[in-house]
């Protein structure tokens, strides 16, 4: 048999080893699902957005904890003055407000668990008290866990699919050269061979990022930013956010793997990539983008970074994780896996369920109206 019991924010602080310890014996993602990434984002954003925790332990008879719903609640109050209650995954506040972006979304279970902690979890959530629960960044193997009891009009729910995304993952247990040849002409020539023209120009050097030598990583970060968007890649609680993460990434068997390029003695690029559990994730980039109209900073940077991984005895993957370039889907020019994930609502309020319906069936022009009418 299995318990469900709902963990306080005392809980959720003290947990982190518990927490891991069932991350570790499961087939969820090491990074977004780990205590140090989501207990962070807990700690930034849930004041600031009025947010109540809804995390949910599962125990089997031990005591033992072998399943994890890692969510959050908030009463929101529409412009029409419809109350909503309103469940979130932990890590995301879709609109509501920007924060990080939490990928590969879901819920946590021990191998050998997951049917049972997945049917104590719906069951749990099915006494709880909510309007709509918004399920973002769900990755394709976590969809039946948090569509389950929610799939169809006949349990009384209503499932909308609001986005669906991708990225992708390179395998790096191969050869960096074989996976070279593989690319197309243009993506090796800036992901590689430009290496070669830069270098005749002047003193090309990729580096580690070292705290003491190289200054304050996220502020350079931001600079590059500034000058290509207009605004920093990490506002204030972003940046707390990831300088928290930083200071426990440990717990998850993590590591930073900030790196540098500099030519001619000025840094042109800077790369935000976490090393966790045999995978390097890249969470972000920033770089003189008026460098030189032959070289693409992003693409050669990205090349060396996955010539590290590559050339790393104990990293297999390089993970570029969601979301689409300033004008094209680059990624999917660096010939690794798709990964797709999708963004949904699971509606069982009557009352919002005939809303949704009305705003379906309406044009677009007058669905737009009424979306921002009644706050939805």
């Amino acid at each position: 048999m299995l318990t469900v019991k709902p963990v306080s924010e005392a809980g959720f602080t003290t947990m982190a080893e518990e927490w891991q310890q069932c991350l570790e014996a499961s087939d969820a993602n090491p990074l977004f699902m780990s205590w140090p990434w989501l207990y962070s984002w807990w700690e930034t954003w849930s004041q600031v957005l009025g947010m109540e925790l809804v995390l949910l332990g599962v125990f089997n008879e031990g005591e033992e904890l072998v399943g994890i719903g890692p969510f959050c609640r908030r009463i929101l109050v529409t412009p029409a003055r419809v109350r909503v209650a309103r469940l979130y995954m932990l890590g995301n506040a879709w609109r509501l407000a920007p924060t990080v972006r939490t990928e590969y979304c879901g819920i946590i279970a021990r191998r050998g668990y997951e049917e049972r902690v997945r049917t104590e979890l719906v069951s749990a959530l099915d006494h709880l008290k909510w309007d709509e629960l918004i399920c973002t960044d769900v990755s394709v193997d976590q969809l039946e866990n948090l569509e389950a009891g929610g799939g169809n009009e006949q349990t009384g729910y209503r499932t909308i699919r609001r986005a669906d995304d991708r990225g992708v993952r390179i395998d790096t247990s191969v050869s960096f050269n074989d996976w070279l040849e593989e690319l197309g002409k243009n993506t090796r020539l800036k992901v590689y061979n430009r290496r070669a023209y830069i270098r005749k120009q002047g003193k090309l050097v990729f580096l580690d990022h070292d705290q003491g030598r190289d200054g304050d990583f996220f502020e350079r970060l931001n600079g590059f930013h500034m000058n290509r968007w207009g605004k920093p890649a990490f506002d204030r609680e972003a940046l707390r956010f990831h300088r928290l993460l930083l200071q426990r990434l440990h717990l998850c068997e993590g590591e930073p793997a900030m790196s540098l390029i500099f030519y001619n003695q000025r840094c042109v690029s800077v790369l935000y990539d976490l090393v966790v559990r045999g995978c390097r994730y890249n969470l972000q980039a920033g770089y003189e983008e008026d460098f030189d109209t032959k070289v693409s900073l992003g693409y050669l940077h990205l090349g060396f970074a996955i010539e590290a991984t590559f050339n790393h005895e104990t990293t297999s993957a390089y993970d570029l994780l969601a979301g689409n370039g300033k004008k094209q889907f680059y990624k999917s020019h660096f010939h690794g896996e798709p990964v797709h994930f999708s963004t949904f609502q699971v509606v069982r309020s009557p009352l919002l369920k005939a809303l949704y319906r009305i705003q379906a069936s309406s044009p677009p022009f007058i669905a737009r109206a009424f979306a921002r009418r009644m706050g939805l």
